[in-house]
């Protein structure tokens, strides 16, 4: 279905609607799903919406202590949504496979970001205090 992007109070939200029967809406925000009922009042024109309870989440507590990333060939992306933290290495630079590249900060925890490839840095894509989604491309890395 549908993805929106949203960036509220400079953080930013990736919504996706998953399911949209009747009243109800399956929607999965950052990785997590909710569910959303529509109330319409007779006196509302307009039909509010009301936040469930979640209905699972795609970030286990196991998967935060990890400091291994997910990476693709072409470089580093984000395991889960977080704040970066600081950059440890600099456009140019060599890395080898389980380097650490970045800190970030996701649940009020630190976590050492790494490499699972060798190469240069060809390219930082993000900067000191940036939100950042799950699987969104961090830093480029080829040979």
């Amino acid at each position: 279905m549908k993805t929106y992007n949203f960036i509220i109070n400079d953080d930013k939200y990736k919504a996706r609607v998953l399911e949209y029967k009747d009243n109800n809406i399956r929607v999965e925000v950052n990785g997590v799903e909710y569910c959303v009922e529509i109330e319409s009042e007779e006196s509302q024109a307009i039909p509010r919406l009301i936040r469930s309870e979640k209905l699972k989440s795609s970030v286990s507590l196991t998967s935060l202590q990890k400091t291994k990333s997910v990476s693709a060939a072409s470089g580093v992306k984000a395991p889960i949504p977080g704040l970066i933290q600081s950059i440890l290495v600099k456009e140019g630079e060599r890395v080898n496979e389980g380097d650490p590249v970045l800190i970030l900060e996701a649940m009020k925890m630190e976590s050492e970001i790494t490499t699972d490839i060798s190469g240069v840095i060809k390219k930082i894509l993000i900067k000191e205090g940036d939100s950042v989604l799950e699987g969104d491309l961090l830093i480029k890395i080829g040979e």
